[in-house]
C-alpha cells in the first residue's frame, strides 16, 4: 500500500526503525565526543555519568531525547545545566539515519555502510569544531568502513564494484585521490606561508571520504565522478562560514573568553618548525597507513594510567585566523551524497552540451 508520496508501509516502518536506532546511536556518540579526545575509555566505566558531578546516570536519565527534556536540561542530581549538544547530537543522528535510509534503500549494503559512516562523521564534526582535532581512531574506522563496503561489492560481484585494472579496489583509488587533493593543500600552504594550512587529520579524513564516494556513483559512471563536487562543496562551505567563525572567535577573545582548544593547548611558539621534507613525509604517513600501524602497536602495549585530560597534538594552538576544516568536509561529503549527482549532471549539461548532427 502506498501513500500520496509513494511510500509503502514497509518504507514508513523502516524510517521509524532507523530513527529510533539513530537516536540510540546518537546517545552513544555523545559518550564518544566527550571521552575520546580526553583520553577516556569508551568501555570503562561501563556506565554513563554526569560531566559536571560525575554521578552515575540511571536508565531513566538515558532515554534519548526525552530524558534531556524531562529533566529540564539539567542534571537530575547536581542540578547543573547540561549542554544542548547532547540533545542535538541524538536528534541529528536520528534524522541522518532516516534520510540516508530513504536515499539508498532498497540497496541495503549502501544503507548499512553509509549509516555507519555517517554516524562516525557526527563525532568527527563535533570534536573538530570544538577542539581542532580529529582522533585517529575515528579516521581509521571511517576508512575501514569505506574500503570494506567496496570489497564486499567486489566479492558479491555488484555492478560498479570491481578491481581497478584488475589489481586495486576502486575505493583505494578514491582514497589516493582524496589524499592527493587535500594533501596538496597542506604542502602548498606550507610552501606559501610556512604555516600548517591543513591539519593531517583532515587529510586522513579525505582518504576515507574519497574511498566512500566511489561506492555511490551511478552505474557506468567514472568512479571519481563525485570527487570534484565534494571538494567544491567542502571548500565553498568553509569559505562562506569560515570568516564568520573567525570574527566570533576574535570577539570572544576580546571579551576574555577562549575556546577549549586554546585553553588546553600550549602556545604556538613552542611548536617545532616544520620543513618541506617533513610535510611530504606526513603525506606518505597517510598513504602507507602508518596511522593504522601505530594504532595496532598502541593496542598491544600496556597503556599508562593518566589523569583524564584533553589530548594534545603537537602542542598546536589555533591562530585567530584558523578554522577547523573537518566540519566543512563533512558538510561537503553529505551534500555530495544527496545532491552531488544532480549538480554534476547539471554542470556537465551546460559545460559540455551535446550538439545534434546537422540533417
Amino acid at each position: 500500500m502506498h501513500d500520496r508520496n509513494g511510500m509503502t508501509r514497509e518504507v514508513w516502518f523502516g524510517c521509524i526503525v532507523t530513527f529510533l536506532l539513530g537516536i540510540s546511536v546518537g546517545s552513544f556518540l555523545n559518550v564518544v565526543i566527550w571521552r575520546l579526545p580526553r583520553n577516556g575509555s569508551l568501555v570503562s566505566p561501563q556506565w554513563s555519568y554526569c560531566p559536571n558531578c560525575s554521578h552515575r546516570l540511571m536508565g531513566g536519565d538515558l532515554i534519548p531525547l526525552l530524558s534531556y527534556l524531562i529533566c529540564g536540561r539539567k542534571c537530575r542530581y547536581c542540578k547543573k545545566p547540561i549542554s544542548s549538544r547532547y540533545f542535538w547530537v541524538e536528534l541529528l543522528t536520528g534524522v541522518l539515519f532516516v534520510v540516508l535510509y530513504l536515499r539508498f534503500q532498497p540497496d541495503m549494503a549502501n544503507v548499512i555502510a553509509l549509516t555507519m559512516f555517517g554516524a562516525l562523521l557526527v563525532p568527527i564534526y563535533s570534536i573538530d569544531m570544538e577542539l581542532f582535532l580529529i582522533p585517529n581512531q575515528l579516521n581509521l574506522l571511517v576508512f575501514a568502513i569505506a574500503v570494506g563496503r567496496d570489497v564486499y561489492g567486489i566479492a558479491t560481484h555488484e555492478p560498479g564494484h570491481a578491481l581497478y585494472h584488475g589489481i586495486l579496489p576502486t575505493s583505494i583509488l578514491g582514497a589516493l585521490t582524496g589524499i592527493a587533493i587535500f594533501g596538496s593543500v597542506r604542502v602548498v600552504g606550507w610552501i606559501w606561508k610556512r604555516v600548517e594550512a591543513m591539519g593531517l587529520g583532515d587529510v586522513l579524513l579525505a582518504r576515507a571520504m574519497g574511498a566512500m564516494l566511489v561506492s555511490i556513483v551511478p552505474r557506468g559512471a567514472n568512479s571519481l565522478r563525485l570527487v570534484p563536487i565534494w571538494v567544491a562543496l567542502s571548500i565553498g562551505s568553509g569559505a562562506i562560514v569560515g570568516p564568520a567563525m573567525i570574527m566570533l572567535r576574535r570577539r570572544a577573545r576580546k571579551a576574555g573568553k577562549s575556546s577549549p582548544a586554546s585553553e588546553t593547548i600550549t602556545d604556538v611558539e613552542d611548536e617545532d618548525p616544520s620543513t618541506l621534507g617533513r610535510e611530504l613525509r606526513d603525506i606518505l604517513y597517510v598513504v602507507w597507513l602508518e596511522d593504522a600501524v601505530e594504532y595496532v602497536r598502541y593496542l598491544f602495549q600496556r597503556r599508562e594510567i593518566n589523569t583524564p585530560g584533553l589530548a594534545e597534538e603537537d602542542n598546536w594552538k589555533p591562530a585567530d585566523t584558523a578554522i577547523p576544516f573537518g566540519p566543512f568536509m563533512v558538510i561537503g561529503f553529505l551534500a555530495a551524497i544527496f545532491v552531488g549527482e544532480w549538480l554534476t549532471s547539471m554542470y556537465l549539461t551546460y559545460a559540455l552540451p551535446v550538439h545534434s548532427a546537422a540533417p
